[in-house]
């Protein structure tokens, strides 16, 4: 005999569509059925409707219940449920009348913990689509295998209406629909596949889903409805993590990302402040799209995922309106279209592999910098500063740290003074110098992946270092408001920072003190608008044992004077002492050879063949200068 299918139809007003989906139930060629219809206390005459059918068809059983929800109600059914095997049922949708007997013979067949099977959309006045969800050609008979996602994920849905269970499996993983939590569905069936040894699919059509124009039983598109699937999506992924299948999760993080996007774009239900809200508190969601290295599927999803992870949520906000005033014009097929990935996007997520050991490092270390963040200005706030309150700046980066811990650079040797010199002043309380730390303390947002590598590496070593020496109290600027380019995945604020920089020191009368082959501003219109410009010349290399003569040099000039130090350590130190002493003096080491990468649009560090480039292999061989200008500028020589 035939085995018994437990049908779950949870039901809450929806008096409009019930005897429709009912008898879909009813007439399904496969007979041995339990339906379970859980009434999540109905306000409307749905309950009189079912009662109709309860007379005429002893399968059928209500279960009344108190209002849970539409996860709460699956629950109850599966609770009471008798059959071997369990299906579902939204009650404004409808089965396609062999439906459980086509599911049913494809999970005897193949003896799985679940198979999942075609599906169609269905209109408000039940006119069906004409084409599937999955495409027929396409997509055959097949098993859904976790390590093999590019071949199966095009027939992964969330819904579990589409699919039908053993319910041995599910009381084995002791599964259960998680109550007043949008995304109840992708919950399950995530975890279900994730804890599945066998799964199948079919391409048979068994289902009509309705696109409801009003809001359906299991959406909305609330404030509270976006906060629950912010909810849900921390769910499913940590299910995912837990379970070592981030690899899998990067392909439903690609259709969930856009599709929750889109419900985000389309929504009018919700004020400019619960967008911001929305954005803020699903920020670490959109910041997974560069971590597992997910693409969007169009430039302008990319943006609005850049800007949000920038914390720039007016411009998000923007380019979702743009994108409102596009879906208004387009067909309903259209739109479902620009929801869903390519193939090709699947294809890229495929092809950009992911250091699961290093990700998992990642965000040990982002769950530490949460609960100890630093205040570090950005980039654009720290030039600001230095250009509308005439502030010095000493910076300190891994070099710094390296040498107050007694560690040797390529370009300078450790010196106990010096090492001495940088503890005093990155531990300095005062305010006519500001002090710039890396902002990577505090995470790691848009840097491309090499510098990323190189970032979570060198916190593993340091972080702990850092916060013995800085002051969780104090404002710091970032220490890389020199460095604006190279190590950036998204370089689109370049200019306005560069132009930003430029307004520092335009129609003054400046003093470079630099390393011997540095070069700054030479070949290039980084200081051109400036009054004067003057240098002193100093080793390219353990310029420190020059410290006095050269501090002495540079206290020769006017205090109306700009002085730009761009000397590794020492400049650190210099400007520093310099600003006790009532100058603007910037240490800016770094600046001129990031200007000169943002001109070639270069995609890595590479070696300038005028000037030294030290982070670069063979950047200490430099060709001879002839610069007239450069060479008239010249004041002073420090050997």
């Amino acid at each position: 005999m035939n085995k018994k299918i437990s049908i779950i139809v949870p039901i809450y007003n929806v008096e409009k569509y019930i005897e429709k989906s009912l008898i879909s139930i009813i007439n399904q060629t496969y007979k041995n059925l339990e339906i379970i219809l859980i009434d999540d206390e109905s306000k409307d005459k749905s309950i009189e409707i079912c009662e109709k059918y309860v007379k005429q068809d002893k399968r059928i059983k209500i279960i009344h219940q108190k209002n849970k929800g539409l996860s709460g109600a699956r629950n109850t059914g599966l609770e009471i449920a008798t059959g071997e095997y369990i299906m579902f049922i939204d009650p404004d949708d409808t089965f396609e009348l062999n439906a459980c007997e086509n599911l049913y013979r494809e999970i005897e067949k193949t003896d799985s913990d679940y198979v999942i099977a075609n599906y169609r959309n269905m209109d408000e006045d039940d006119t069906k689509w004409e084409k599937p969800a999955f495409d027929t050609n396409k997509y055959q008979e097949m098993q859904v295998l976790i390590e093999n996602p590019t071949k199966c994920f095009y027939v992964m849905n969330s819904g579990v209406w589409n699919k039908i269970f053993k319910k041995k499996f599910l009381d084995e993983i002791g599964i259960k629909f998680v109550e007043k939590t949008p995304a109840e569905d992708a919950i399950f069936t995530t975890y279900c596949f994730i804890k599945a040894k066998k799964v199948y699919y079919t391409p048979e059509i068994v289902y009509n889903y309705r696109l409801r124009q009003s809001n359906s039983i299991s959406s909305s598109c609330s404030k509270e409805y976006f906060l629950g699937i912010n909810r849900a999506y921390r769910m499913i992924y940590n299910n995912f993590k837990e379970n070592d299948r981030l690899d899998f999760y990067r392909f439903f993080y690609a259709k969930s990302m856009n599709y929750i996007l889109y419900k985000f774009i389309d929504s009018e239900l919700l004020t400019i402040e619960e967008r911001i809200d929305i954005l803020e508190k699903m920020k670490w969601f959109y910041l997974l799209s560069d971590e597992l290295k997910v693409p969007t599927i169009l430039k302008s999803v990319q943006y609005i995922i850049e800007s949000i992870v920038n914390n720039d949520y007016a411009q998000a906000l923007k380019y979702c309106e743009i994108l409102v005033q596009i879906r208004k014009i387009m067909t309903k097929e259209a739109k479902e279209k620009m929801s869903k990935p390519s193939v090709g996007t699947y294809k890229e997520i495929e092809d950009n592999s992911l250091n699961i050991e290093l990700l998992e490092r990642k965000e040990k270390l982002q769950k530490q910098m949460e609960k100890s963040q630093i205040n570090i200005l950005d980039i654009e706030t720290s030039l600001k500063k230095i250009r509308d309150e005439r502030k010095s700046v000493s910076r300190f980066g891994d070099g710094e740290l390296d040498l107050i811990i007694g560690r040797n650079l390529k370009f300078q040797e450790h010196n106990e003074k010096l090492s001495k010199r940088l503890e005093e002043i990155l531990k300095s309380n005062q305010n006519f110098c500001m002090i710039g730390i890396p902002d990577v303390i505090n995470g790691f947002y848009n840097l491309t992946e090499e510098s990323e590598e190189f970032w979570i590496r060198n916190m593993e070593r340091t972080r702990d270092t850092w916060l013995k020496y800085i002051d969780k109290n104090r404002e710091y600027c970032t220490a890389n408001l020199t460095r604006l380019y190279i190590r950036y995945k998204d370089k689109s604020n370049t200019g306005i920072y560069f132009s930003i920089m430029k307004e520092i020191w335009k129609d003054r009368d400046v003093l470079i003190c630099e390393g011997e082959q540095t070069r700054v501003g030479v070949g290039n219109d980084l200081l051109d608008g400036c009054k004067s410009i003057r240098r002193v010349i100093c080793p390219a290399e353990d310029a420190f044992e020059k410290y006095d003569e050269i501090l002495n040099e540079l206290k020769k000039e006017s205090k109306e004077t700009l002085i730009i130090i761009a000397l590794g350590p020492t400049a650190t130190v210099l400007a520093y002492d310099l600003a006790k002493e009532g100058y603007q003096a910037l240490d800016m080491g770094h600046f001129d050879i990031e200007y000169e990468w943002y001109l070639r649009n270069a995609t890595k560090k590479e070696k300038i063949s005028n000037k030294y480039t030290n982070e670069v292999s063979g950047g200490n061989a430099t060709e001879n200068v002839q610069d007239k200008d450069y060479i008239n500028q010249i004041e002073k020589m420090i050997k």
